[in-house]
C-alpha cells in the first residue's frame, strides 16, 4: 500500500508513548522515522507536550507549557536543524549547545529535551560527538532524532535509539530527482529500441544532475569544515556514495511504479498502489498490457538492479529495463 500519513499509526505510537511515560519507562532516545517537518515533527511535539504539560488531561494543548512546545520556545527544549549553505548539523551545535544544555539542571525542575530535525544531516564529527553522549545520556533527558532517511545515520547511533516508525513519506520522496523521475515514469510505454534508448538517456541525465549536485555539495561542505584543501579520493568516494544512494532510490521507485501497473492489470484498486495520485498514467499504461508483459516489465527492474550491482554501465542497464518483449 502507499506509504502515506496514517492517523491510526500516529495514535498507536502516541498511546504507546503515553503508557511508557505513565509507567516511567520512556527511552532516553527515540529515532522518529517519518517526514521531519510533517508527522515525525507532530509526534515529537505531542510527546514533548505530554512531558511538560501542566493541564488535565495531559497533554491539554492549551496550557502555557504546551504552547511553548508547539512554538518551539520552551526553555528546556533545544531544537537543532541543519544550518549554513551546506545544510548540515555541525559539531559545535552538538558539542557546545546540546551536550551542555542536557547536562545542566532544567529550568522547570523536570525534563530536558533535545530535538534534531533531519538528524541524517549530522556531519561525521557531529555524529561521533553525539554518539559519545548517547553512550552516557544525562539524567532526566529525552533526545529525539527526526529523519526520513535513517540509513544515512551511523548504525551505532541507530542501535542506541528506540525506533518510532511512522507511515510517512518514504526515503527519496522529497529528493530533487523525484520530479524529473516521475516525468520519465509517466512515459513508461517504450515499445521499440529508439524509445528505450530515449528513456535510458533521460535516466542518465537525472543521474548526471545528481552527480553535479553532489559535487557542489561536497565542495561547499569541505570549504565550510576543512578549508579548500581536500583529498581527491575522499571527495570522489563521498560523491559516489551520494549518487549510488540516489540511484538505489530511483530503481526502487521504478520497481514500485511497475508493480502498480502490474496490480492494475490484475484489477487491483487504487488503495493498493504506491502512487495513487498517478492513477491516470498507471491505468493508461496498464490498459495496453497483457499480464505476461506487465510481469516481465516488473521483472526487468529486478534484472536492472542486479546489472547495476555488477557495474554494468548505467545507461546500458536502464536501456535494457525498457527493452522488454
Amino acid at each position: 500500500m502507499s506509504a502515506v500519513y496514517s492517523a491510526d499509526r500516529f495514535s498507536e505510537l502516541f498511546e504507546s508513548l503515553r503508557q511508557g511515560h505513565a509507567a516511567g519507562r520512556l527511552a532516553h532516545a527515540y529515532l522518529v522515522i517519518g517526514a521531519p517537518r510533517g508527522n515525525a515533527l507532530a509526534l515529537s511535539e505531542a510527546l514533548l507536550q505530554l512531558l511538560f504539560c501542566t493541564g488535565d488531561p495531559r497533554p491539554c494543548g492549551e496550557c502555557a507549557e504546551c504552547r511553548r512546545v508547539r512554538e518551539h520556545v520552551h526553555p528546556d527544549i533545544l531544537w537543532i536543524e541543519p544550518e549554513s549553505k551546506s545544510r548540515r548539523i555541525k559539531i559545535d551545535r552538538i558539542r557546545d549547545d546540546l551536550i551542555p544544555r542536557l547536562a545542566q539542571s532544567s529550568y522547570g525542575g523536570g525534563w530536558k529535551a533535545g530535538v534534531l530535525v533531519q538528524a541524517d544531516r549530522l556531519t561525521e564529527d557531529a555524529a561521533n560527538a553525539f554518539l559519545k553522549m548517547l553512550e552516557e545520556p544525562p539524567g532526566s533527558s529525552l533526545i529525539l532524532l527526526l529523519t526520513d532517511t535513517p540509513q544515512n545515520l551511523l548504525p551505532t547511533i541507530v542501535s542506541r535509539c528506540h525506533r518510532l516508525l511512522l507511515a510517512a513519506e518514504e526515503p527519496g520522496r522529497a529528493e530533487p530527482w523525484r520530479a524529473p523521475l516521475m516525468e520519465v515514469l509517466r512515459k513508461d510505454l517504450a515499445a521499440d529500441s529508439l524509445e528505450a534508448l530515449a528513456q535510458a538517456s533521460r535516466m542518465k541525465a537525472i543521474l548526471d544532475t545528481i552527480r553535479k549536485a553532489a559535487e557542489k555539495e561536497q565542495e561547499q561542505e569541505q570549504e565550510d569544515e576543512r578549508g579548500p584543501e581536500v583529498v581527491k579520493d575522499v571527495f570522489e568516494a563521498r560523491v559516489k556514495t551520494r549518487v549510488l544512494e540516489a540511484r538505489a532510490g530511483i530503481v526502487r521507485c521504478l520497481m514500485e511504479w511497475r508493480r502498480d501497473v502490474l496490480l492494475t492489470v490484475l484489477g487491483m484498486g487504487p488503495e493498493e498502489l504506491h502512487y495513487p495520485d498517478e492513477g491516470e498514467f498507471i491505468r493508461r499504461q496498464a490498459a495496453g498490457l497483457e499480464y505476461g508483459r506487465a510481469l516481465r516489465r516488473f521483472q526487468a527492474v529486478e534484472i536492472l538492479h542486479r546489472q547495476l550491482e555488477r557495474n554494468v554501465p548505467d545507461e546500458l542497464a536502464f536501456e535494457n529495463a525498457w527493452l522488454v518483449d
